[in-house]
């Protein structure tokens, strides 16, 4: 008898539960017949065969033949490893292949409303580890600590970006490395919950104050004209920040030329 969780264990690697089920069997009884796993196991007689030769194409089950054959189970640790080195190169074969598909799907223009904050949340950095130039971002602190891990892999492949957030006494919650690739600025206010990727597509949401506790409601579109809108609101505010600091570094400068 195992638990339930060694039976999903297999069958999230791959195995159909009649072949997990007779894998298990055979790690206990060490070596069997056919029919000393369909006893064991449960299974209907007719099928063990077909699901025993399924195991040993796996590489989890090894055969001896004779009258009758007598199988064999592959040590665990061997046959998981096994089951892992094959589930990664296929699921390697199913991104390529569905990459494909959805990159002809993202070509064309949509606009998508989403609703809660984590499916936001995922949504933001599935655009922003699909960035190949450059970012622009608007978020509170509270959402850039959510998503920190995936701005620092984003910036470690020199994708400039430019952020804003709230400011704080205390900047050190968000360690991004400091890099020619990153901007940051901090007012006061965040104006809006914004990403801009690449110049392609964009996406606004609620929650632009922290600890938002309203609803959650977000829109992504590819559809240039409105894409182009969002990046001008974003260059407008960043522009004007920026000017902002400048006179302020003057003012500060030249009150310390001032004479006594």
């Amino acid at each position: 008898m195992v638990s339930n969780t060694t039976v999903e264990a297999l069958k999230n690697f791959g195995l159909c539960e009649y072949e997990s089920k007779a894998y298990i069997a055979l790690v206990s009884l060490g070596v069997a017949t056919v029919k000393q796993v369909c006893e064991i196991a449960n299974i209907p007689q007719p099928r063990a065969y077909d699901i025993l030769a399924a195991l040993e194409e796996k590489g989890l089950v090894e055969v001896q033949q004779g009258r009758p054959k007598l199988y064999k189970a592959i040590e665990p640790r061997t046959a998981f490893r096994r089951l892992e080195k094959a589930l990664s190169r296929d699921k390697e074969y199913a991104i390529e292949e569905l990459s494909d598909f959805y990159g002809l799907q993202k070509s064309k223009q949509d606009l998508w409303t989403m609703h809660g904050k984590s499916n936001i949340i995922n949504k933001i950095e599935e655009m922003l580890m699909g960035a190949e130039q450059h970012v622009m971002l608007s978020f509170p602190k509270d959402i850039l600590l959510e998503i920190e891990k995936t701005l620092k892999a984003v910036s470690e492949k020199g994708i400039e970006l430019k952020i804003w957030t709230c400011a704080e006494e205390d900047n050190s919650n968000v360690a991004l490395p400091l890099k020619g690739n990153i901007e940051m600025v901090s007012d006061n206010q965040v104006y809006a919950n914004l990403l801009v990727v690449d110049g392609n597509e964009a996406l606004i949401s609620s929650g632009c104050v922290e600890n938002y506790k309203g609803p959650w409601i977000g829109i992504w579109t590819n559809e240039p004209s409105f894409v182009k809108l969002i990046s001008i609101f974003f260059k407008k505010l960043w522009k004007e920040k920026k000017l902002e600091e400048e006179r302020e570094f003057l003012v500060r400068d030249l009150m310390r030329l001032k004479a006594p």
